[in-house]
Order: C-alpha cells, then structure tokens, then sequence
C-alpha cells in the first residue's frame, strides 16, 4: 500500500488524522498538570513531549493551534509560569483517557476521573501522585509554528519524582519498572518494554562496530531462508 500526498486530502480526516499521528511511530503518553487563575487545577492528555537538552534540562510540549476554544493548559502555563508533567501507566490508562474529555475550567480533571493531585514545594502545579514518573517544570516560553500553527511550548525541568527502584545505575528510567505506556494515533495504547540495552561505541571501536553489524546482518539472512 502506498499513500501519496496528493491522494491525503481524498482520506476522512478522522483516518488522515490517525494515520499522519501514528505513523511517526508510539510516544510517551504524559498528563500534563497545571492550575488556572481561578486555583482550579488541570490536566490534559499529551505525547507531544519531546527532550531538548540535559544541559540545561529542557523539554518540549506542543499544543494545538489556538481556535474558538480556549486553551486551558496553554494559558494556565503562560499565567502561573509552571507544570507538571507525569507518565501515564498501566494502571491509570483508563482515567488518563479520560483526561481528555472536554471539561470546563470550572472542572478539575483530578476530581472528575479520580486522579490525586500532590503539590510539592517548587511548583505551583501539582503533581499526578499515582504516576511513577513525575517532573516539574518551568515555562520559559512559547511560539506558535508558521507552517501550521502549532504552538510550541519550552520549559526547564525544576525537580524530578520517581518511585524507587526505577533508576537504574546509568542514570537511565527503567520503563518496565515504571510501567509507563506509549500512545499511537489518537486513542491507541502500548505497552514499552525493554528489549535490550547496548554499548555506546567511541570512534576507536569502529572494529566492534563493523563486528556487531556483520553478525546480526549474518542472522537476519539465516532466518529469512
């Protein structure tokens, strides 16, 4: 099958959407935490965040064009200068979906899909107590995209929750221990588990390189016979 970009404007824009989104392949499923000048908090569901540097630490999030409805986490963020953002797992999936039904400003996201809000001391956004990974975050700023209008959101992490056992000695999140979960399309969820973890190969071991190719190239051929 093969689907160029002349025939995407034939497609339903429900199946043009879903395709376009899944396609790029499963991202982290995070609910991001704010509160609105009325001290209502919210959360709204995103995998749009994207890492942009461990020095500083910055992250990403984008946010759809603004239109007729107000943005509520956008200018929740741009009021009160924080967030949270927290990983999705197993087994909130159900009332992190929901997240993303249209409630009013007026409605808190944590009361109405059962979800328990944290406040730590350096963030003026609350935490979701029931993920396993948690950070918060300080907005810096936003710009909106010219080719399409999405808006680009970027903030420095402040602090960094996890539960214990989940860090491994390298520093790296253990996913499996975290449960977290990858979204795909709009409403499709998977799981994240490891596979392997591999060697970081410096520009003397190009030798080694060559080596590790060779052999699962070697494999790959013997199982397609």
């Amino acid at each position: 099958m093969k689907i160029l970009i002349n025939d995407f404007s034939k497609l339903d824009k429900h199946y043009r959407a879903n395709l376009i989104n899944s396609v790029i392949g499963v991202k982290q499923a995070s609910l991001i935490g704010t509160v609105g000048n009325n001290s209502i908090s919210n959360l709204a569901l995103f995998s749009s965040t994207v890492h942009l540097g461990s020095n500083p630490p910055l992250v990403a999030i984008f946010s759809r064009p603004q239109g007729d409805t107000p943005k509520q986490t956008l200018n929740n963020i741009t009021d009160n200068k924080d967030y949270t953002i927290n990983h999705v797992n197993r087994s909130i999936i159900n009332r992190a979906h929901s997240c993303s039904f249209k409630f009013t400003a007026e409605e808190s996201e944590f009361t109405e899909c059962n979800l328990s809000e944290e406040f730590i001391s350096d963030c003026k956004a609350p935490i979701v107590k029931e993920s396993n990974v948690s950070f918060a975050v300080g907005y810096l700023r936003h710009q909106s995209l010219p080719e399409n209008g999405v808006i680009m959101v970027i903030g420095k992490i402040k602090s960094i929750f996890v539960n214990e056992g989940i860090i491994q000695d390298n520093g790296e999140v253990d996913f499996n221990d975290s449960s977290s979960i990858g979204v795909a399309g709009n409403n499709t969820y998977y799981g994240v588990n490891k596979i392997e973890s591999l060697k970081y190969l410096k520009l003397d071991q190009k030798d080694q390189l060559k080596e590790i190719v060779k052999k699962e190239s070697y494999q790959n051929s013997n199982e397609a016979k």
